[in-house]
Parts: structure tokens; C-alpha cells; sequence
């Protein structure tokens, strides 16, 4: 497995300043975040990036966002998704630009004002859309299961998956916290199979059983040797990205204690050293 940290958990501000931690502390990846008004939106600070992370020897395993929670690819105004679509394209870009070959979207959000039945057509068409772009660029689109109310199981998630794969490259970026509220982790896995492309980790605590539940790897109710083993039942030995938020006192000792965590739960045993 090869290990990276989400800019969800980055301590500092800067995104320059995040990646020297990491490579210091051990990561072997860093995975940036299109934001509204960040850095990859300027090509030249992309190329800067680019160069720093392959000084640093640090690879990008993906790009991803949040923008897709508010620039809708299922919105019910026309503008909502043709923004979707751009920021989407905007990653495919820098993906491309970083070696990343992959993005992380966000399909749809299921809510009051799209139906589901709505919300998955253009879904689809959003995601096709995307995969044909992407197979321009050797990008693959990666659906993340999350919380919008939409793909609730993994039957569902990899016939979506198989449909918008037809236009293109198109995977899951299978996020194990997520599943833990309604399911469990390891059948995902199993079903979902060599559809998985990448992997973020997180843990949920189901006492709590609410957005709230979500905590640090290891801290949770997650059956960690079952993830682990039905990953390794289904070959999958790519990237493990956590993606958790920043202590709130002292943020810098997140990295290495998450870095070590993440080593024991997945018996890298090439880290040993590090």
C-alpha cells in the first residue's frame, strides 16, 4: 500500500508547506483540493506544485473537491451543473498536470428539490461526460460513496459505475468511513471488487450515529482486519488516503501519529525503518 493525506488534515495553510511535512514525515502522497478560491486554478502554481512534489519525491494519487456539494452535477438549474462540470474538468486538468490519474467527484445530491430518479440521470450524464474527457487525459473519474442519499448500496454503486464506464474510465473511490453508518466496510469491498481504484480512510464511531461519529482510524467501531483482508481478497494495493480533520491543539502531530496508525493497520512492513 502507498500512503497519502488529504487536505482535509493538512495543519498549515499553505499548501507548499504541507507537502514538505509529509515528505519528512514518511507520506508517499499528498491530495490536493480544488477550492473555490485556491491555487489550482492558476496553471503556474500547478506546475510549481508539480515540481515541488517530484523534488520532494512525493506523488499526488488524486485530486478532489467539495465543490460538488454546491455546484451540483444533479442540480436542478442548468448553470448549477455546467458549474460542476467545469470545476470537474478544471480537476481532470490538474490531475493530469500532477500525474494524479484520478479525481474525486461527487455525482449527485439527493434532496427536496431532485428526486432520485432525476438526481441519477444526470448523474450519468454528468459522469459519462466526464469519462470522456478523462480518457482524453488518462484521468479516471472516481465516484465517492458519501453521504447524499444517493448510491445506497454497493449493488447500485457498481452498476453505476459499469454504466458510466462505457463512455470512459470510471471507478469507485471507495471511502470506508462512510460506510460504516449504514453497512459494512468489508462487503462494499467485496462487491464493489476491481471497480475500486482508491481508497480513503476514516473511522465512525456508531454510538454516536451522526456526522459526528466520524473519527481517527482506530478509534471507531470499523472492523479494520476485515477491511484489510478483503482488500487484500480482492487484490487491491494502491493508495490508502486518509482524509480527517487537523487536531485542534497542535495539528502538526496528526501527520506522524496518522502515518504510524496507518502502517499498523495495513502491515506495511517496508516502513519498518522509517
Amino acid at each position: 500500500m502507498k500512503f497519502a493525506l488529504n487536505q482535509m488534515g493538512f495543519p498549515r495553510a499553505e499548501l507548499a508547506e504541507n507537502a514538505t511535512l509529509l515528505a519528512d514525515v514518511g507520506y508517499d502522497g499528498i491530495e490536493p483540493n480544488l477550492t473555490a478560491d485556491g491555487p489550482l486554478w492558476d496553471d503556474e502554481a500547478v506546475d510549481a506544485f508539480s515540481q515541488q512534489t517530484n523534488d520532494l519525491d512525493l506523488s499526488v494519487p488524486a485530486v478532489s473537491t467539495t465543490l460538488h456539494w454546491d455546484r451540483q452535477l444533479s442540480g436542478a438549474d442548468k448553470e448549477t451543473r455546467s458549474a460542476g462540470i467545469e470545476a470537474a474538468e478544471r480537476m481532470i486538468e490538474v490531475a493530469d498536470a500532477l500525474g494524479a490519474g484520478a479525481v474525486l467527484i461527487v455525482p449527485a445530491v439527493v434532496d427536496q428539490e431532485t428526486s432520485y430518479d432525476e438526481a441519477y440521470d444526470r448523474a450519468l450524464s454528468a459522469v459519462q461526460t466526464l469519462a470522456r474527457t478523462g480518457d482524453e487525459y488518462g484521468v479516471t473519474i472516481c465516484i465517492e460513496n458519501v453521504w447524499n442519499d444517493f448510491l445506497l448500496s454497493p449493488l447500485e454503486f457498481a452498476e453505476f459505475i459499469d454504466r458510466a464506464g462505457d463512455a470512459g474510465p470510471v471507478g469507485a473511490y471507495f471511502d470506508v468511513g462512510n460506510v460504516r453508518r449504514f453497512g459494512h466496510p468489508e462487503q462494499w469491498i467485496r462487491l464493489l471488487g476491481e471497480r475500486i481504484e482508491r481508497v480513503h480512510v476514516k473511522d465512525y464511531r456508531t454510538d454516536i450515529d451522526t456526522i459526528d461519529g466520524f473519527t481517527y482510524p482506530l478509534e471507531g467501531d470499523i472492523d479494520w482486519t476485515a477491511v484489510v483482508d478483503t482488500l487484500d481478497e480482492i487484490g487491491y494495493d494502491g493508495w490508502v488516503t486518509a482524509e480527517v480533520p487537523p487536531y485542534r491543539t497542535a495539528p502538526e502531530r496528526l501527520p506522524p501519529r496518522l502515518l504510524g496508525d496507518l502502517v499498523h493497520l495495513f502491515s506495511a512492513t517496508e516502513y519498518t525503518d522509517r
